[in-house]
């Protein structure tokens, strides 16, 4: 039972991003909720602390990203029935600053307590963000600060 209202949980998660809606993106989280990016670069968002600074961070993706469909994700349980982990990519999707392609893949350890998301994990490919979202001289000098 925990299962699929995880999972559904995540559908909602893909979902509000595919209709550009953070209002109900940001529903889905605890008030008290974490969301890490253990890969993000230096000089990149690494922890954000809270549903307010959740929503802080997302509220302008879509006018930053356009994504346009996610593959089927892939679910794997822990013996916790709140911890799943998620695999899935953005296979159509475009930065819209830059108009680059924007097709990163997603390795999302999530932990949910009564619907909600208490904790996100989102493992990802930071060179693709980078490449998507910069120009080369910005690229490269990123790049050079790792």
């Amino acid at each position: 039972m925990k299962r699929e209202s995880s999972r559904e949980v995540f559908s909602k998660f893909c979902k509000s991003i595919l209709e550009k809606d953070m209002s109900q993106f940001i529903e889905l989280f605890d008030d008290n909720a974490l969301f890490e990016f253990p890969y993000a670069p230096k000089g990149f968002t690494q922890k954000l602390e809270g549903k307010a600074a959740i929503y802080e961070y997302i509220k302008d993706f879509p006018q930053q990203f356009d994504v346009t469909r996610f593959s089927e994700p892939t679910f794997h349980f822990t013996l916790n029935p709140n911890i799943m982990i998620v695999e899935f990519e953005i296979e159509e999707g475009r930065t819209l600053t830059t108009s680059k392609p924007y097709l990163q893949k997603y390795i999302s350890v999530i932990e949910t307590k009564d619907n909600k998301i208490v904790h996100y994990k989102d493992y990802w490919n930071p060179v693709i963000a980078l490449v998507a979202l910069l120009d080369t001289a910005s690229l490269q000098n990123a790049l050079n600060e790792q």
